[in-house]
């Protein structure tokens, strides 16, 4: 990040260093970080496609899960992918110092969640070829793992990615055994069968009495 919007490269740099996840300044004290790093984006296209990638995989789980619930996620995704990236930059002296920025970690979150609640839900890869949710999922994890020591430094943040996989595969696992029920089936289960229920909905036309000789 070198000027930002005002052209006042430090004015702009120490901006986000200060709101942005920073290892180095994390563990001396700012833990605000830990949530306000999501709210923060290089530039306008980072900012786009994210919002496009939240917006696109974001409904459907908000419609899945309610409102209060898809907030509660989020913030759980936010923590424990900050938890994450703290953690590797013990690691790696090159990201201690470096601040991570964007909603890319949610966006990954919501992924995961979404490929194990409707693991069948076809996609289309490249908005061309279709492709199963659960195989998707795979596929993105597969690349993010092979990027991560390619170009986890060169201002993509691959283990922020990685962080936000875990969050939502640990918060779907979470609720399906806290809410499992082996007589009425998951939690999980029922959420499932709601949805698919409210889009058979939308093809169904009730057709009253009187109306049947325009349809004969």
């Amino acid at each position: 990040i070198a000027h930002g919007p005002l052209n006042a490269p430090h004015l702009f740099n120490d901006f986000i260093r200060f709101f942005g996840l920073e290892p180095y300044l994390f563990f001396k004290g700012l833990v605000t970080q830990a949530i306000t790093w999501v709210f923060l984006h290089g530039n306008l296209m980072h900012l786009l496609f994210n919002m496009f990638a939240f917006w696109m995989f974001g409904s459907l789980l908000e419609s899945t899960f309610g409102t209060k619930r898809f907030i509660r996620f989020n913030l759980f995704a936010a923590l424990i992918t900050a938890a994450v990236i703290l953690i590797y930059s013990l690691f790696d002296p090159s990201t201690y110092h470096t601040p991570t920025i964007g909603a890319s970690g949610l966006v990954f979150a919501i992924l995961i969640a979404v490929s194990r609640l409707f693991p069948n839900q076809v996609v289309l890869l490249f908005f061309i070829f279709p492709m199963k949710m659960k195989y998707f999922a795979w596929l993105m994890i597969g690349i993010e793992f092979y990027a991560l020591y390619t170009s986890n430094n060169q201002g993509i943040s691959n283990i922020g990615h990685l962080g936000g996989a875990l969050a939502g595969f640990l918060y779907v696992s979470w609720i399906n055994r806290s809410s499992g029920n082996p007589k009425t089936g998951t939690w999980l289960n029922k959420l499932r069968q709601e949805w698919e229920q409210k889009r058979r909905r939308r093809n169904i036309r009730i057709i009253y009495p009187e109306d049947r000789q325009k349809f004969n």
